[in-house]
């Protein structure tokens, strides 16, 4: 509940950034009839790591964006993200996974960082990793975490 209300908060006051993804069709719902998928952006002392969800349910979004509200029921959510780890150069991985949303629930994922051995090699060089992964969920009346499997790459 607190993710919904701190998206909700930041978008009201104009927070820059990329916009909220409605992954459903017709109009507006309220918060108790869709669910929302939250990730962020992250500034650690050493890097600066961004992950916007780009696709729901196979369905790309250009832009992207940090939230993404969708119907209950099982989807598939695609995330980008880049990350600058003491260097100029930007390294990109690109991640899918699965969950069962929930109406009235926000969700965020812990996506994992870039992984630390494909950060010494050359951008260019093709990995492949799948690892389990902890999404927090926030309901209004309880909050728990549940693991699932995510699949990263560095190629699209």
């Amino acid at each position: 509940m607190r993710l919904a209300i701190a998206a909700a908060l930041c978008l009201a006051a104009g927070c820059s950034g990329p916009g909220v993804i409605k992954a459903y069709p017709g109009g507006d719902r309220g918060a108790d009839e869709i669910g929302t998928v939250v990730t962020t952006s992250r500034d650690d002392t050493y890097t600066i790591t961004d992950n916007r969800i780009t696709s729901v349910d196979e369905v790309r979004y250009e832009k992207g964006g940090y939230t993404a509200q969708v119907l209950p029921g099982p989807h598939r959510f695609g995330v980008q993200g880049t990350v600058r780890a003491g260097r100029p150069q930007l390294r990109t991985q690109y991640c899918t996974f699965e969950v069962n949303v929930e109406s009235g629930c926000a969700y965020q994922p812990a996506i994992p960082a870039y992984p630390r051995s494909a950060l010494e090699q050359k951008a260019d060089v093709e990995w492949h990793l799948t690892r389990p992964m902890t999404v927090v969920a926030e309901c209004s009346d309880t909050s728990y975490a549940l693991q699932v499997l995510i699949d990263c790459t560095s190629r699209p």
